[in-house]
């Protein structure tokens, strides 16, 4: 790894361990891996150590390869902006009790701007699955992303930016038991039910039973998952435990008639 110097791109972000929050980076590692595992567009990440300290490596998704002939590839930023950002909300509203974005303002936002709508629309709601079951329940609208790529006649491509900063937020008792972003009627993510995500359909414009096909299979996906994706540590074991049974308590819901 190298420091960037001169405005050159960088290609990775390094997220140390913070002292507060026992193993975060672990758990944070854990849930990615799972996120692609699962089938789900997710930035790389690795877990590292140097000086006793840990940390995330982070493999940045805003960045294009430029092949160069007989030479290394040219590394190019590309724009990106959060979904704040992209409905003109500051960042200090980022949570909905507080003015930030709704779930059915995403949904909206991706039917406008998206180069590709249905594809990034379902991709959002496996998103919202997959942090509703990991319990991350800071996924506010700065945690959610439009990547701008370049397309063909010159024009550019507006896409979903993958999952990044995905956290079992629900491990640490001290952090906020609400979720950044209502589902249905709910706030706390232990009341949520298939009523809210019907809910849910409603307000991002999808068919009820499609919905409730799709939160029965991206849950099994994930418990499938499971399996696949090894705990590298204690609170990663502890994260992968309380996973599995919140995956397990979604499917006895999801499938109730």
């Amino acid at each position: 790894m190298s420091l960037p110097l001169g405005g050159a791109p960088s290609t990775h972000v390094l997220k140390p361990n913070v002292e507060r929050f026992e193993g975060v980076v672990f758990n944070e590692a854990f849930c990615m891996r799972l996120a692609a595992a699962a089938g789900l567009p997710a930035a790389a990440v690795e877990s590292r150590e140097v000086g006793g300290i840990s940390y995330l490596l982070v493999e940045r998704y805003d960045r294009h390869h430029r092949p160069v002939p007989d030479g290394a590839p040219v590394v190019e930023r590309l724009h990106q902006e959060d979904f704040c950002q992209a409905l003109g909300i500051v960042s200090e509203q980022k949570y909905q009790k507080e003015g930030g974005p709704s779930l059915r303002q995403c949904f909206a936002l991706l039917r406008d701007v998206s180069s590709v709508p249905a594809i990034d629309v379902a991709r959002l709601l496996d998103d919202v699955v997959f942090n509703y079951v990991v319990g991350n329940n800071d996924a506010h609208g700065k945690n959610f992303s439009l990547v701008y790529r370049p397309g063909g006649a010159g024009e550019i491509e507006v896409r979903l930016s993958p999952l990044y900063d995905v956290v079992s937020t629900i491990y640490y008792s001290e952090l906020r038991r609400d979720m950044a972003m209502r589902i249905g009627e709910q706030y706390s993510s232990e009341k949520v039910t298939r009523r809210d995500f019907e809910k849910l359909a409603d307000d991002a414009k999808l068919g009820k039973a499609l919905v409730r096909a799709r939160l029965t299979e991206a849950t099994e996906r994930v418990v499938a998952a499971l399996a696949n994706v090894p705990a590298t540590s204690p609170v990663a074991e502890k994260v992968a435990d309380l996973i599995r049974h919140r995956a397990e308590m979604a499917l006895e819901e999801f499938r109730r008639r």
